[in-house]
Formats: structure tokens, sequence, C-alpha cells
């Protein structure tokens, strides 16, 4: 039997409009999903579900672990990896209108959703698979709990946002920076303050703990190698260049668009010093300490665009609770800022697939894979069909092993002693010495695979795939047939 519909002049409830926009909005990007290749970072995530663990050298587990199980249950295809990236958006959207309603109204949290879905970050993140999609999803479930505990005076939602905690924690480190954040909620508040004499806080933190338990076990297995890629080596990389905070900024208002971006960052500052309202403390407590933690760190380290995507969340809703106690002196703003996001977001959809829109040529990520994987699978079937492949960098080996016919493992440049990152744990490249083998390089990772003319004997180059962009160069693959020698004895860094 069909639902009852609502009687005659009487509106949908706010939260089943929010739903239908999400729903839609889901559908359209999951419909997109399968029209254009993965990038090669999602390639790259996909080989990491291909190789399953307890986690990966470079990320924590969650969406390698969301893709294995798409892929499991409905076989392998761009779309059907891309459904990670749309369920943990649909995990996203719950508790951001849960959490607005809640310290907003059921309005005001309508029109934060309907402004999130045009923004440039979250309608990507609909489509597009990275482990940002279970960090924000996971730090807004936790943002949540946190409301709730407080406004509920029920401690026990604590444990809950711990849990959330350790999930946040399994899509990226920076997860584990939700934990001072709630501890300060706490701290400021003398309902939290009474809770924090009791059990909740701390047996939340405890389970966020085991939660991320998988990731400590990988690396006490496997040399603490993550930590110290994440902790180590990325600490040594630092040094000053004031020129990157120009980037930093350039970068971020990219992410959600110009205005909006501006937007953003007066509401933390106002929400800042309104911290005496409930509302306007726990957004900034959510929004501010990581944005002032890459402000800080963007001079001395590049701070990449997503980086900071966790803050824009609740930075959104302290923007619309300004918004709505004076709707009227900031119609106009709103207006052009929803605008303009939607304008981006548009143009940034129709990109891939509209190749005579303005866009740097050298940028486009999706261009000329399927065109190289048709000509290496043409090189292969020459000798065979079973001549193993190496990419110079992960990105060429991953997005080849995805788009060949078969699926082939592949191998990155660690087969000539540089790093691999995930591909170090995977396949030893020593059991390809004495093979001749296909070396792919892409021109954008021209400084990888350096000492292929020492590995291998011979090095028999091949025709170069130019691929091009509406007449302007993307870039040069450049092929050898080697007789690969197997690695260098010492690592070459």
């Amino acid at each position: 039997m069909a639902p009852p519909s609502p009687s005659p002049g009487r509106a949908l409830p706010d939260a089943a409009v929010a739903f239908l926009l999400v729903a839609f909005s889901s559908l359209m990007h999951v419909a997109y999903a399968g029209m254009l290749p993965l990038t090669p970072q999602e390639s790259y995530y996909w080989q990491y579900a291909r190789h399953p663990a307890l986690s990966y050298f470079d990320h924590p587990p969650a969406a390698a672990w969301t893709i294995r199980a798409f892929t499991l249950l409905l076989g392998t295809s761009e779309r059907v990896v891309r459904l990670a990236a749309a369920a943990w958006s649909a995990v996203f959207c719950l508790f951001f209108f849960l959490a607005g309603r809640r310290l907003l109204g059921g309005r005001a949290a309508l029109a934060a959703v309907a402004m999130m879905l045009v923004t440039p970050f979250f309608s990507l993140g609909q489509t597009i698979i990275t482990p940002d999609g279970p960090l924000v999803a996971a730090w807004v479930a936790a943002f949540y709990f946190t409301v709730r505990a407080l406004q509920d005076e029920r401690p026990a939602w604590l444990l809950a946002a711990g849990l959330a905690t350790g999930v946040a924690a399994l899509g990226k480190y920076t997860g584990f920076l939700l934990l001072p954040q709630i501890l300060l909620a706490l701290l400021l508040d003398p309902r939290g303050r009474r809770m924090l004499a009791g059990p909740w806080p701390w047996l939340g933190a405890l389970l966020s703990l085991v939660v991320f338990s998988p990731v400590v076990i990988w690396n006490a297995t496997h040399g603490w190698a993550s930590f110290g890629f994440q902790f180590g080596k990325r600490g040594q990389e630092m040094h000053l260049e004031p020129v990157l905070v120009g980037r930093f900024f350039g970068l971020q208002a990219l992410v959600v668009s110009p205005i909006l971006f501006l937007v953003l960052l007066a509401a933390m500052v106002a929400a800042t010093r309104r911290w005496r309202d409930e509302t306007m403390r726990l957004c900034a407590l959510f929004s501010v300490p990581m944005m002032a933690l890459w402000i800080v760190v963007s001079p001395f380290h590049w701070v990449k665009m997503n980086w900071a995507v966790p803050v824009y969340p609740t930075a959104l809703l302290a923007a619309v609770a300004f918004y709505m106690a004076r709707p009227a002196r900031w119609r106009g703003l709103m207006i052009a800022t929803v605008s303009l996001a939607a304008f981006s977001t548009l143009f940034l959809t129709l990109m891939p697939i509209v190749p005579s829109l303005p866009f740097p040529a050298r940028d486009d990520t999706t261009a000329g894979w399927r065109e190289l994987a048709a000509r290496v699978d043409v090189e292969r079937r020459a000798t065979g069909g079973e001549l193993p492949v190496i990419g110079c960098f992960y990105r060429t080996a991953s997005t080849l092993a995805f788009n060949l016919p078969g699926r082939p493992e592949t191998w990155s440049s660690n087969a000539f002693g540089e790093p691999g990152l995930a591909y170090d744990f995977w396949r030893d490249p020593r059991e390809l010495a004495g093979r001749e083998v296909l070396l792919v390089l892409d021109d954008r990772d021209a400084g990888w695979c350096r000492t292929r003319a020492e590995r291998c004997a011979p090095l028999v180059p091949l025709a170069p795939l130019e691929v091009k962009r509406a007449g302007n160069r993307v870039t040069t693959f450049r092929l050898w047939r080697c007789g690969y020698l197997g690695p260098p004895e010492k690592p070459v860094r």
C-alpha cells in the first residue's frame, strides 16, 4: 500500500524535503560516476581494496574496506567503486541534518543541507571516493553525538561519539583531532564538566582507540611504517616557504568556491567571538582548531586542498545561523554565495566530460587513461598478452591495473629502488628479474624510474602516446620494453 500523501496545502516536513534532496543528488552522482574513468587516486584506493589488509602504508583502511564491500557484492566497475563515496556522503548528510536540526531547527538544517549539496567539495565527494569520505562523515557524526550528549544531559551518547571518532581515524589520522575538541566542548559547558566526573567520556575515548586498533596492529607488524611516514617523514619535509600560504588559501577557495570560503572564515571568527552561545561555541570548536592548525603549518609544508575539509560543515552551520537570525540583511550575499558555489560545482562536474570547457589540460586527471590501457594492451598482445607491466609511480601503475583487460597485477617505482608507497608491501619486484616487462612513464611523473637505463638490458623505446584535451597537451606517456635485471641492492632516494 502506498504511503498517504500530504493533505492539500500542507508542506512536507523539513526532514522529508532534506531526504528527497539528498536522494536526488545521490542518484544523479551515481549515474554520473559511470561516465568517466577513475582518477589515479581512486584507482590506487581500489588497489588497496584488492589487497585486503588491516591498514595501508599511506592511509588507514576505511575507504578501501568500503570499496571492497561494494565490489564483492556488485562486481568491479567505475560506478561500483564510487558507490563507496555515495554511501559515506549519505551518512554525512544524515548526521549533518540531525546536528543542524538540534542546534538551529529544522528549517535552518534544511537550508544548510541544500547549501552543502551545491558546494564543490561535497558534490565531488558524492562521486569521487577518497579517505576524506569516511573522515568527514564520522567527523560530523561525532559532532552530533557530542551535541546530543550535552543537550539531553545523557553522557552515554559520548560512547557513540567515541565510536565515530574511531571511524573518522580509520578514514584519516586527523580524525583523532576530534578527541581534544570533544574534551574542550565538555570542559566549556557545566553539563560537560559534570560528565567528565563519570566514566562515559573516558570509555568513549577508549572505544575510539579500540576501533582504530587495526591500524596499530598493522603498523606493529610492519615496522611502524605508516606512523613513521606520516609523523616522521612529513615532519622532516617542513621548511619555511611563505608562498605556500597563498597556495593554501587559494586551494581552499577552490574547494568551497571563493565567496563561500570568505563567508565560512568570517563565520568561524564570529562564532569564536560568541563562544558563550552554545551553538556558536560548538560550531567553533569543531572547525576553528583544525583550520588554525593548517594555517600555522601552511608556511612550512604544502597543505593539500582536501586536508581542511572537515572544518567546513560546522562552519557552514554557523554561517546559516547568522543568516537565519537576520535574513533580510544577508539575503543578497547568500544568493551570490550559493550561486557561485553551484556554478563552480556544475563547471567541475562537466569539465571531465566536456573537453571544450576551459581548464588547464595538465590538471585533467581523468584524460587518457583508457587510451593508455588500450595501447598497453596492444603491446602486451604482441608478446602473447602476459607481459608484466611496471608503472613509474603509483598513479600509472594503479590506473593501468584497473583499466587493462583482466585487471592484472602491476608493479610500481619500487622496481627501480624508489619509494612505491603501498606497492612496497604487495608484490616483490625481484620476482620479475630476468623477464621482459613493459615500462610506462607519465611525463607528469618524469622524476621516477630514474635508473631504468641501468636496470633494463635492453631498454627498447616504443612510440609514445600523447594525450590532448581540446587540442592542448595533457601529458605524454612513454613506453619501453625492458629486459628487467631486478631492483638495485640499495634503495634509490
